[in-house]
């Protein structure tokens, strides 16, 4: 994908830090694997439910950046209901399989797509602290972004980062998700603009998202030229 190749450009040309500057696809974690390896068969909980938690509140969440690490048990417990919508008991069997994944994980030296982002946006910041000048030479003047709803808060942060005030063009439909492990709502990509304006430049928090209300794949014009050309067929 055009996110995996933006990805992928900035970890061959940002400055290495401690972190692994080298992902090999081999030593990936995607929903897949997760499910065959490191979820215990005996779960309570749906291994997609599990693995959306983890991707989305405990390693991918706006708090997780703030924090710079997964959310501990208590701080995923206490997000809100409208947010994280699976109960007390729920959270509490996800949290222990999260902990039981990140050991597999780690004696395995394996990495999932959060540890990935969250590596190359601590490299972003940490150009944007050391250098401006070669930070600005990695911005982008725009960039737009469809299927919004398949990105977690911090690789919309990333997005975020590169972008300058409205340089930066996101949409999607939340009833439309593709990606196995996201659970988004827009009003987080509000959270995540929050967090980034900790300078004082709030002109990176983005308006409120406006809605299409016309679907012109179903409009009547439309679906008379297709049911005609179906016809002839």
């Amino acid at each position: 994908s055009t996110c995996r190749r933006l990805v992928e450009s900035l970890e061959n040309d940002l400055p290495s830090r401690d972190t692994p500057s080298a992902f090999l696809h081999s030593q990936s974690v995607d929903f897949g694997r997760f499910k065959r390896e490191a979820w215990s068969r005996e779960c309570d909980v749906d291994a997609l439910i599990v693995w959306s938690s983890i991707r989305s509140f405990v390693k991918g969440a706006v708090e997780a950046l703030k924090l710079c690490r997964p959310l501990n048990r208590g701080e995923y417990m206490a997000l809100g209901r409208r947010r994280c919508r699976l109960s007390d008991e729920q959270r509490g069997v996800v949290y222990s399989e999260y902990e039981r994944y990140e050991k597999y994980r780690k004696e395995k030296k394996l990495f999932d797509e959060c540890d990935r982002i969250s590596a190359v946006l601590g490299r972003v910041q940490d150009l944007l602290k050391s250098d401006s000048v070669a930070f600005e030479e990695i911005r982008h003047d725009k960039i737009y972004v469809d299927e919004i709803q398949d990105y977690t808060q911090c690789e919309l942060a990333l997005f975020f980062c590169l972008s300058g005030p409205g340089s930066l063009f996101l949409c999607g439909d939340p009833a439309q998700s593709v990606v196995e492990g996201v659970e988004f709502r827009f009003e987080d990509i509000r959270s995540v603009g929050h967090y980034l304006c900790s300078s004082g430049n709030r002109r990176l928090i983005p308006d409120k998202p406006l809605t299409v209300n016309v679907n012109f794949r179903s409009h009547s014009g439309v679906l008379d030229v297709a049911a005609g050309v179906l016809s002839l067929l």
